[in-house]
């Protein structure tokens, strides 16, 4: 049951991607299907010059579909995967175009690259190719510009090297195709070839691929021979073929490939999709005049697993159909070439020598195609059989897919926009205002001259005004930490400097995942320590539960170099909701910091016990513990009685700047631990 529901929603998935892409390129399908109409019209009523202009217009339209659906669906499929569109984009365009012009495979008229399912895997491949990198376009006031500069190209560059290697692929499959179309011998005026041809028509057609120009020699064919034989017909010295080119205009391709008309009757008649019967409708002026690309690309019909069988299945019914009809002599043979624009019914009857039975005929094979079309149009919406009805109502998914994606892609404009903006403000933070420490105490409740401190960053802008720490988020959004790390580090060491530290006493320093897991961590922290001249056994490194989920071998290292030359290390905000004890004998930490949500729970009997069994991991692991969020002399009473011994908290001390920090120490050693609660630091 699972594997059925997985394949649905994957199915499902997939459709709805591809129905996406297809709606957002509509209007230059539509353009281009009023721009043949018209060029048609327009030769009709006898003005040939400007009917050649809307030829040309759909020429245009027609070279730059394939070009719009590389870029419009490598731009869906980045918007869907959270990468960034404007980097995979150019990526995608060059590939296409490389392999497309390298390869001949353009338009004659244009120039531009003409095939649409080259077009679909290129951009899927550039996309899962970006994917795992993640890259944001390029913003010069990024603090990582230089270093996101060169990734990128070499990035580019490795692309480059696989696009070689796919533009010699294509040349080895074009060869191998073009040896199988020389070797395949195709005659369409036979009943098995004639089959076959019609075959391989919709299958062609069905990923978007004109068939006509992959089968142009044996399309000539048809045509020049159809022509000799209605010239020798008329002349009283042959009789009319079944197969011919009027054959193939007027039966197989009723309201367009695929005989799209029975189609869009199904539809119209069975459809519960308000979207699907406003495409109907709106196609019907077209598709009367065998014009289907809103059909085609709007459900869509192209690359869709469903609809394809219909398409491929209905025209090949459809020529038996008329063939035996024919045969048989009950429908007139074709006498004439239909031009394939001539609405259906006319040209039932125009092709069957102004027969009434080529109308009946076309109407039997409309109704045929809607009944063939009935089941598989079902299932492509969902209403084929209450199990395919329990697994989307289990499973329910926006049918309002247009919307979705365009939401989709609002919310990636606006995450892009938001870097840019979090871009600019930590661009100015660096270039203006500074940075500075506050220090928050660490007090030993038994040996009260024995004080560490936490360090905490704070920002001070231009005008003096201090900014609360979520300027932290705005550097991992952007991927600088690092950065932000090694800032903290020169500060920190800067002020120990000037702080009056016993030999016990240390400075715990906050550092991100992304600084503990760098190989290069552990040499920057002693080339700064000895820039700065600080004993390394003042400084204490903290790292959150969150890091050492991550890359255990590197941290484990690091780790275990910074213990080698004197540091401690920590681990903050222990029982957040991310580690557990086993990391505790994983990692050999220096300290535990014992978070605060824990000593909230404290006021039941439960949390106390809960407790208490925590502040016995120093007897199994061997660090210190310290109990954070200290406020109120209750809570130091009951830390007390746990046999925790080092305690912070604002029942000691709010986070001070340097020289607070100092006066309070002072002050600390002349006051025993009841009057913390009387401290006042003016800030």
């Amino acid at each position: 049951m699972r594997k059925i529901l997985s394949l649905g929603l994957s199915y499902d998935s997939y459709v709805r991607d591809i129905s996406i892409v297809f709606l957002l390129l509509l209007p230059l399908t539509i353009s281009n299907a009023i721009s043949i109409f018209f060029g048609y019209f327009l030769n009709f009523t006898h003005f040939p010059e400007l009917a050649q202009k809307f030829f040309y217009f759909s020429n245009l339209l027609i070279a730059i579909y394939p070009t719009a659906l590389c870029l419009i669906t490598t731009y869906y499929l980045s918007s869907k995967n959270n990468i960034s569109a404007m980097v995979v984009m150019p990526y995608a365009l060059v590939m296409y175009m490389a392999i497309s012009m390298s390869n001949d495979l353009t338009s004659v008229e244009i120039g531009l690259p003409n095939n649409p399912l080259l077009a679909l895997c290129i951009a899927a491949f550039s996309a899962a190719y970006c994917y795992p990198f993640g890259f944001h376009p390029l913003d010069p006031s990024r603090i990582d510009f230089v270093s996101s500069l060169y990734k990128q190209a070499l990035h580019l560059f490795s692309f480059l090297l696989i696009t070689a290697l796919f533009i010699w692929m294509t040349s080895f499959f074009i060869e191998k195709t073009s040896e199988f179309k020389s070797e395949l011998m195709i005659d369409p005026l036979t009943l098995g070839g004639g089959l076959l041809y019609q075959f391989i028509l919709g299958l062609l057609g069905s990923v978007g691929i004109n068939g006509h120009n992959f089968l142009f020699i044996s399309k000539q064919k048809i045509f020049e021979k159809t022509q000799e034989n209605i010239a020798l017909w008329e002349n009283g010295e042959a009789t009319l073929n079944i197969l011919g080119q009027g054959f193939y205009d007027a039966f197989l391709s009723i309201g367009g490939s695929g005989n799209s008309l029975s189609l869009l009757l199904c539809i119209l008649i069975f459809s519960r999709e308000k979207r699907h019967i406003i495409f109907a409708l709106s196609a019907l002026p077209l598709i009367m005049f065998n014009i289907n690309e809103l059909l085609l690309f709007g459900l869509p019909i192209v690359f869709n697993p469903t609809l394809i069988l219909p398409f491929i299945f209905v025209p090949l019914v459809s020529f038996l159909l008329v063939y035996f009809a024919i045969y048989f002599e009950f429908v007139n043979p074709v006498g004439t070439i239909v031009d394939w624009m001539t609405p259906p019914l006319i040209s039932g009857y125009l092709a069957t020598q102004n027969s009434i039975g080529g109308v009946v005929l076309q109407l039997i094979v409309i109704a045929v195609g809607t009944l063939i079309y009935k089941p598989f149009y079902k299932h492509y919406t969902g209403q084929s059989s209450s199990k395919n009805k329990i697994i989307f109502q289990q499973y329910e998914i926006d049918k309002t897919t247009l919307k979705t994606f365009l939401g989709d892609v609002n919310q990636s404009m606006d995450e892009q926009l938001n870097k840019h903006l979090i871009s600019q403000r930590v661009n100015k933070m660096l270039t203006r205002g500074r940075f500075v420490m506050y220090y928050q105490p660490q007090v030993h409740l038994i040996n009260k001259e024995q004080v560490s401190f936490e360090s905490l960053v704070r920002y001070i802008d231009e005008n003096g005004q201090m900014s609360l720490p979520t300027f932290i988020e705005d550097f991992f959004k952007l991927g600088a930490m690092k950065q932000l790390d090694k800032i903290v580090i020169d500060l920190v060491l800067s002020d120990m400097q000037s702080l009056p530290f016993d030999s016990d006493c240390k400075v715990g320093v906050n550092i991100s995942p992304e600084s503990i897991s760098d190989p290069l961590f552990v040499d920057h922290i002693v080339r700064r320590l000895k820039y700065y001249k600080v004993p390394p056994k003042s400084l204490e490194i903290e790292i959150t539960e969150e890091a050492i989920l991550e890359n255990h071998l590197q941290i484990t290292r690091n780790i275990q170099f910074l213990q080698i030359i004197g540091v401690k290390v920590a681990i903050d905000d222990f029982g957040s909701g991310y580690a557990s004890f086993s990391h505790l004998l994983k990692f050999n930490f220096d300290k535990v910091k014992l978070d605060r949500s824990l000593l909230l729970n404290t006021q039941e009997e439960r949390g106390q016990k809960l407790y208490l069994l925590l502040a016995k991991i120093s007897e199994v692991t061997g660090c210190a513990l310290v109990a954070e969020g200290i406020e109120t002399e209750q809570d130091k009473d009951f830390i007390k009685r746990c046999g925790i011994d080092i305690c912070q908290g604002f029942y000691f001390s709010k986070p001070m700047p340097l020289d607070e920090s100092i006066l309070w120490l002072k002050r600390h050693k002349r006051r025993d631990l009841k009057s913390y609660s009387r401290i006042e630091i003016v800030h």
